[in-house]
């Protein structure tokens, strides 16, 4: 006669819970961070594409880089509109252009970055942007040949932005003009345009006042980068409430990805000297770095 089976015991299936707890006490940390290092490789990606679409235009518009405000442009596009036939929106740009109608109600994966906190705080997520340009560098008629004395891997390009909720602030690719769209009565949001280090003090549709960007400036012999106002530099991972959207921003605790003029991709590490991170925005200030 075959004898039943022993039935595991309370205190057994207490100590299998506990080791299974613990394992997956120990597995969580590992996940979490392989997913941070995939997000981290895929926003270096698409900084790195960013760049090289400029290199793209300027190859195809006789060394002219796009205008941030899209004067120039036959589409009167800006910037990073003007770039989506080369981060595969060549297909939407050209039913865009067909149509005669350019529309914000778009989404360019290209420019979203997956670690970017912000973005799902916007179902649509149209127009947005995680990624900025150098307002400050791409000034009107710039060529990428001569365009940038300080040089080309020590000029940024692109840094990152959080893209939505920033102060009530969205950043859009759509958008052309300095100008910060505010409309409080309505959405209770600013749509700015997808660019830092912008040097103009911005205007708003309700006249409400809306500072400049913290922006660069080039002081002494020898010159040394210093901050608009003093002490200012990245944020690092901000929560929403001291989100700053006059300033860049990384959701990376490693620090800020920046794409350079040159097509590389940078990590400027949480704490680094406003010295060192503003001579890499400015384009010609002649100032030194302190990095090769």
């Amino acid at each position: 006669m075959r004898r039943g089976r022993k039935a595991a015991t309370l205190l057994e299936v207490l100590v299998v819970i506990a080791i299974l707890s613990v394992l997956i006490g120990l597995l969580l940390p590992a996940i979490v961070q392989v997913r941070a290092a995939a997000a981290r490789l895929k926003s270096m990606n698409n900084l790195r594409q960013c760049v090289l679409a400029l290199h793209n235009y300027s190859e195809a518009h006789g060394g002219r880089l796009p205008a941030l405000d899209g004067k120039g442009s036959e589409n009167v596009l800006s910037l990073m509109g003007e770039l989506l036939p080369y981060v595969e929106e060549e297909n939407f740009y050209r039913k865009c252009v067909s149509s005669g109608t350019f529309t914000s109600a778009h989404t360019v994966k290209m420019y979203l970055s997956p670690a970017d906190p912000t973005v799902d705080l916007n179902y649509a997520k149209n127009n947005l942007a995680s990624y900025a340009a150098n307002a400050f560098a791409i000034q009107k008629d710039c060529r990428l040949e001569g365009g940038f004395p300080d040089g080309l891997s020590q000029t940024i390009a692109f840094a990152e932005h959080y893209a939505y909720g920033c102060e009530e602030t969205q950043f859009s690719w759509f958008s052309t003009k300095p100008d910060v769209i505010d409309v409080p009565s309505v959405i209770h949001i600013r749509v700015h345009r997808a660019t830092f280090a912008e040097p103009v003090i911005l205007k708003t549709i309700s006249g409400n006042p809306f500072p400049a960007d913290v922006y660069p400036v080039s002081e002494g012999n020898p010159p040394v980068a210093k901050s608009s106002e003093p002490g200012f530099t990245f944020q690092v991972r901000p929560s929403l409430p001291d989100c700053n959207p006059r300033l860049a921003q990384t959701p990376h605790s490693s620090g800020m990805l920046a794409g350079m003029f040159d097509g590389s991709v940078r990590t400027l590490a949480p704490g680094t000297a406003p010295s060192v991170y503003w001579a890499l925005v400015t384009p010609a200030g002649g100032e030194s770095s302190g990095e090769s």
